[in-house]
């Protein structure tokens, strides 16, 4: 069997379909779970792309807002209609599937990121996966106190949302390993390891910054598998991984290193939902051709705390060969 257990939910697969194009809409979310999803995250809320869809609708309304009372409500109004919307999915999810649904959230406040969960939550979602990365630009800001930020923005969070709360987040921080030994203190349940965020490109013609490429490469979940290889066997917090999954032996390699799920989006949007059977049917062939009647027997089994040399977690330069 190749089901698994993240953040206390039971997932008939390791295989979650991520936050993205494919999981904003009831027929794609039924063919996730047709092709074998153990789980689906709808995709982010952002309240950046609802402020700036709300400020571009007010600009073509001005003539109608003289008053600063009806400009308000309007604001307020708009926000709500994109929310609204977001929990109408959400609730024909739950009616419609019969696998974990989770709500995931992008927001730039505390209160937004309280207030948008805690409606998901009274929705029925299964679990809220929080988007959280700062971009530290400004230099008087110390990594410490990004650090602090972060751990204080978790513990709000957790005292605040009654539901499975998993965090999708970056690597570039000054001490990763204690970072995420705090947000498992603090009693986040699962970490996501780790966000493909957006990347800036140049356009040269346009002459103006540009999107760079939305979907990963094949080659991307290294340091994914190695964080989650040196930690997994260190906290409680379950571990999943994501960025650069797009066979069944990527989501294996996760798996062995100590992830209890992996998370898929670019694989799917280039092969469609059949990817997800694909992954799920290596997964099995390679159980059985191993002999490993479920995942529990060897999930983590090359984590750092279960092999004598995970000193090769932390290696980060190639070592030289004999005759070199």
């Amino acid at each position: 069997m190749i089901s698994t257990e993240y953040m206390g939910l039971k997932l008939s697969s390791p295989v979650i379909v991520a936050s993205g194009p494919l999981t904003q809409n009831i027929l794609s979310l039924k063919k996730a779970e047709e092709a074998g999803a153990g789980a689906v995250v709808l995709k982010s809320i952002f309240e950046e792309q609802i402020e700036s869809d709300v400020s571009r609708e007010m600009e073509e309304s001005v003539e109608y807002l003289t008053h600063s009372s009806a400009e308000d409500f309007y604001a307020s109004s708009s926000r709500d209609r994109y929310i609204d919307r977001y929990m109408k999915l959400l609730a024909e999810a739950k009616k419609t599937l019969s696998i974990p649904v989770i709500a995931s959230v992008s927001a730039k406040t505390m209160d937004s990121w309280i207030d948008y969960a805690e409606r998901f939550v009274k929705c029925g979602a299964d679990g809220i996966e929080l988007n959280y990365y700062p971009i530290s630009s400004d230099a008087s800001v110390s990594g410490a106190d990004v650090d602090k930020r972060f751990l204080s923005f978790a513990q709000k969070a957790r005292d605040a949302i009654d539901a499975p709360l998993s965090i999708k987040m970056g690597y570039k921080y000054s001490s990763l390993a204690y970072l995420i030994s705090q947000l498992d203190r603090i009693g986040i349940d699962g970490l996501v390891l780790f966000n493909r965020f957006f990347r800036p490109d140049i356009d040269i013609e346009k002459i103006e910054i540009a999107a760079g490429s939305p979907v990963s490469q094949s080659d991307e979940y290294g340091e994914a598998l190695r964080w989650i290889g040196l930690m997994s066997g260190e906290i409680k917090a379950d571990l999943c991984g994501n960025t650069g999954i797009h066979d069944g032996a990527s989501a294996v390699k996760m798996l062995l290193s100590g992830a209890k799920a992996v998370e898929v989006c670019t694989a799917v949007i280039q092969h469609g939902f059949s990817a997800i059977t694909s992954i799920n049917r290596f997964i099995s062939e390679w159980m059985e051709k191993h002999g490993y009647n479920d995942t529990a027997s060897f999930i983590g089994l090359l984590s750092q705390e279960h092999i004598d040399d995970g000193w090769k977690w932390e290696r980060t330069q190639f070592l030289k060969t004999i005759g070199q």
